[in-house]
């Protein structure tokens, strides 16, 4: 029985080593979609001690200034981190490693640039192969299946009982049902401007990445640490800008570069030659001493 809550965006998701530790005003996913099984993230080998990870998330109308999680993947635990994501890599509780032999990512994007964000992330057991009906197939963790569904944005209203929208600043419009052409592409703005899942799942087609505007906001990479239980990339919110020792080769103009014109194995024969007759002279001379 799902209930209106999950409707509503997800603006946060964390780990549990306990599920009695889950963060005020999440919600603990302890089981699996298709059958009421445990929905353990961490699996356990055999005279260990029981290790539990549990997935938790937090769903709400949010601000103008608060992200909404708009993707989801899983890596290996030696892969990079896909541009754009945050891997959530130590539990929320106790600061321990989240997952085991992959790692969960996942991206952000405020409301204004958005009218889509995951509503629900489920996992399935083994049995069940295939994403139920409005779901989408992330991969496989703990020999669980990872699925997440996608719903309309909701953002909090003004004073006038209206949703606050913002313009876009990229090349795709931002409100619902106008066409876009971002990157000549023509969807609607009512799918993202990027590729869905870089591990394999399919959605529209890739256009080339945009740093995080989440990142570029005052305060928001502690609201991430906070959302994520500190799980962010280490290059997470670095500005990447030309080293100011190469700005003047952007300056250069009129630049002519001088014609070198190529020569011919007969030339570089005869240029370079050398019949080493001189070192014949000496080895023969020290033979015959």
């Amino acid at each position: 029985m799902m209930d209106a809550g999950q409707e509503l965006p997800i603006t946060g998701v964390c780990v549990v080593s306990d599920p009695g530790q889950c963060p005020p005003n999440y919600t603990l996913v302890d089981k699996t979609f298709d059958r009421p099984e445990d929905a353990d993230l961490w699996k356990d080998g055999f005279f260990t001690r029981r290790v539990m990870r549990y997935l938790c998330v937090e769903r709400q109308i949010p601000s103008q200034s608060q992200d909404v999680l708009v993707d989801v993947t899983l890596i290996n635990e030696r892969d990079p981190l896909p541009a754009g994501f945050t891997a959530v890599e130590f539990t929320h509780d106790t600061r321990e490693k989240a997952t085991k032999k992959k790692i969960l990512c996942i991206r952000w994007m405020v409301p204004s640039l958005t009218n889509d964000a995951i509503t629900e992330l489920i996992f399935l057991t083994r049995a069940q192969r295939r994403a139920p009906a409005g779901y989408t197939l992330v991969g496989e963790l703990n020999n669980m299946s990872l699925c997440y569904k996608m719903g309309k944005v909701k953002v909090s209203a003004n004073a006038s009982g209206m949703p606050i929208t913002q313009p876009s600043t990229l090349g795709y419009s931002a409100a619902p049902g106008e066409a876009s052409s971002y990157g000549g592409a023509g969807i609607t703005s009512s799918v993202l401007p990027y590729a869905f899942n870089p591990g394999g799942a399919q959605g529209p087609p890739p256009v080339p990445p945009r740093p995080s505007d989440a990142m570029a906001r005052p305060g928001a990479l502690e609201r991430t640490l906070s959302r994520t239980g500190g799980a962010v990339h280490a290059l997470s919110g670095i500005d990447w800008k030309l080293n100011a020792k190469y700005q003047g080769l952007m300056e250069l103009q009129d630049v002519t570069i001088p014609f070198v014109k190529g020569k011919t194995l007969a030339e570089i024969e005869r240029e370079y030659s050398y019949d080493f007759t001189a070192e014949q002279s000496v080895s023969r001379a020290a033979t015959l001493s």
